[in-house]
């Protein structure tokens, strides 16, 4: 026999009821990691704890909050005293703590650390191993899921600004069992399907540490780490960050920013494009006008004008010079006459033929050579006198030394 049907309300409020009749969960005691930590605008705090295995989303209030005695945060782990209670309108339980305590890091945390610390010493986070993303990418690879919110924010960002670009989806997994694998495969797949892809976006929307926890393992480090393709790392939000983001050429917020990052505007470089023509058209039209007014004003006639001008002046240089020049030269010319006219003076005066017209001769002997004394000549010697008016030849007959013979002078 068929039940009469409740409605979805009275079955929630049914829940309640038992939930808060059980002894146990009015006073339970549970241990996890904290996740997905958030603080309200009104102080009340948000969060889930975490295992291995499962969840459970809890609730502090801003009292309690202000009053702990450690930093709360993701990956944290902690005891959490309270009631399990449902919200009948959505149909959920939480729990509502009423003590919390601090245990230490948790699991999921703790892995993510020792994981960061051996690929960096791997050289995975190396800057200089990462890539260049392309300024004008024609062919954009996305690895995500196929039925997020992320892969058609993607799309629509990249088709609003690029119309020329090309985006293929390579739909996958991002969190649960398998998930790692998968988005591992499907980046080698981008490889070895689009050689000539210019870039790829790897991520998923928002969501806690548990469910961005498949782009944080091993398999997705390698695959990015041995990508041949660009990789944009684009997982949860601005505050999230996993191992991928390390890993990858380039992180961003989120897959919205990631496709505004690697796709220009053509719209913005339209514009831009349309700006530096404007300002070339104007640099050269002031151009044109400045050669306008040169050429204006260097008419054929002002243009002869001043051409005769520079001759003009450069004649009257040249005629200076020129005068200069020959004034240099008759007064160096006079001085040489006048210095000339003195050597001769000298000279003259010096001149043994001044004094053989004071009645002297000069005496030569037959090679023409001078006789200085007597003792030069000896009889039958052929000697030559010059006088001032002439010279006379004479065949010397006898020598005298001294004074002569009888002491006179012959």
């Amino acid at each position: 026999m068929a039940r009469k049907p409740i409605r979805v309300s009275q079955l929630n409020s049914y829940l309640a009821k038992l939930i808060a009749a059980d002894g146990m969960l009015s006073d339970v005691c549970v241990v996890g990691e904290v996740s997905n930590f958030k603080v309200h605008g009104s102080g009340h705090v948000y969060f889930s704890l975490i295992d291995e295995a499962s969840r459970i989303d809890c609730f502090l209030g801003s009292g309690l909050y202000r009053g702990l005695g450690f930093k709360m945060s993701d990956g944290a782990e902690v005891v959490a005293e309270g009631h399990v209670n449902v919200y009948e309108k959505g149909g959920r339980y939480s729990l509502t703590i009423r003590r919390l305590s601090e245990e230490g890091r948790g699991g999921l945390s703790l892995d993510f650390e020792r994981l960061k610390k051996k690929l960096s010493e791997k050289g995975y986070f190396d800057e200089s191993r990462k890539k260049p993303l392309p300024v004008f990418p024609l062919r954009i690879a996305v690895v995500t899921s196929e039925t997020g919110a992320a892969v058609n924010d993607i799309i629509k960002i990249i088709t609003t600004r690029n119309s020329v670009a090309d985006v293929f989806v390579y739909p996958t997994l991002v969190q649960g069992d398998g998930a790692a694998e998968m988005i591992a495969a499907r980046i080698r797949q981008v490889n070895a399907d689009l050689p000539l892809a210019d870039v790829m976006i790897v991520g998923r929307g928002g969501g806690s540490s548990e469910d961005l926890a498949a782009f944080s393992e091993e398999a997705v480090a390698d695959a990015i780490f041995g990508s041949s393709v660009p990789v944009v790392s684009a997982v949860g939000h601005e505050t999230d960050f996993s191992i991928a983001d390390f890993v990858a050429d380039r992180r961003a917020e989120t897959p919205t920013a990631a496709a505004a990052l690697v796709c220009p505007d053509t719209g913005e470089l339209r514009e831009d494009v349309e700006a530096l023509y404007s300002r070339m058209k104007s640099a050269i039209a002031r151009q044109y006008s400045n050669c306008d007014l040169r050429v204006r004003a260097n008419n054929m006639g002002a243009l002869i004008g001043r051409l005769k001008s520079g001759v003009s002046e450069r004649g009257a240089y040249l005629r200076a010079i020129r005068l200069r020049m020959q004034g240099s030269v008759k007064a160096k010319v006079e001085k040489g006459e006048s210095a000339a006219h003195r050597q001769h003076d000298r000279l003259e005066a010096l001149s043994p033929l001044k004094v053989l017209s004071r009645g002297y001769a000069i005496a030569f002997d037959a090679e023409g050579r001078s006789v200085a004394g007597a003792g030069d000549l000896a009889a039958g010697d052929e000697a030559v006198f010059r006088f001032s008016d002439g010279r006379v030849s004479t065949v010397v007959k006898e020598v005298f030394s001294g004074g002569g013979r009888n002491g006179r002078n012959e």
